[in-house]
């Protein structure tokens, strides 16, 4: 019997949560195509057909999720919003906000911090998450460039650097928060407190200008 593309997209849906699930329980490495079709209620046949391998399969729901999570932040850059700090300040609440109330983004940020072994059998999904660090790394200096360009940051700003401080700032907190939840928890006034030193430190840090990195108007 031919299935529909409803139940095809429904089973598509149904095969990411089982993997997001399994991931969460057993880790990407252990983590096996037979116990996520099983998960899913279909075969491993059906399985096969939306998806390649356990990395496809990865690659999917990292694509998906973050997609989720910088759309807004890709869209204000490409509408070329009038301020761009402004939001960037409102992705980052949005991203901690989620962390705490959505449960499929705090499985799959464990996933991804805490589940994802650093080992040679498990190469491949390590470069998709590096593929996708790479495409943040790109997005945030766009936005960065971009808040220089409205003079809502320093002109000398070193955008390499500030990149790094703010993805440091960025996982380093998700870390702890995933680690100590009682200890590290970023939730109402604590969040916008957190967030906005995290900006303030991108405006004022003086370590982070430097004469030689004013940007050139084109």
């Amino acid at each position: 019997m031919r299935r529909t593309k409803a139940e095809a997209l429904e089973t598509r849906h149904n095969l990411l949560m089982a993997a997001l699930e399994t991931f969460y329980q057993k880790g990407t490495s252990r983590a096996s195509l037979n116990e996520i079709a099983r998960a899913a209620g279909v075969t491993r046949g059906a399985l096969y057909w939306h998806f390649k391998n356990k990395e496809d399969l990865f690659d999917a729901l990292f694509g998906q999720l973050c997609e989720d999570a910088e759309s807004q932040l890709r869209n204000d850059l490409a509408d070329g919003a009038a301020d761009m700090l402004e939001s960037l300040y409102n992705s980052l609440l949005a991203m901690f906000d989620r962390l705490a109330n959505d449960p499929l983004y705090y499985k799959f940020c464990s996933i991804l911090f805490l589940k994802c072994e650093y080992v040679t059998e498990n190469q491949s999904i390590v470069d998709i998450i590096g593929k996708y660090e790479k495409m943040w790394y790109e997005l945030l200096k766009a936005v960065l460039m971009q808040c220089v360009k409205q003079q809502s940051l320093p002109e000398n700003l070193d955008i390499d650097a500030a990149v790094f401080y703010l993805q440091s700032a960025v996982t380093g907190s998700i870390y702890q928060n995933l680690v100590n939840p009682v200890r590290v928890d970023i939730k109402g006034d604590m969040l916008l407190v957190f967030v906005r030193t995290i900006i303030g430190g991108l405006q004022y840090c003086p370590t982070l200008c430097s004469p030689e990195n004013k940007l050139v108007s084109e």
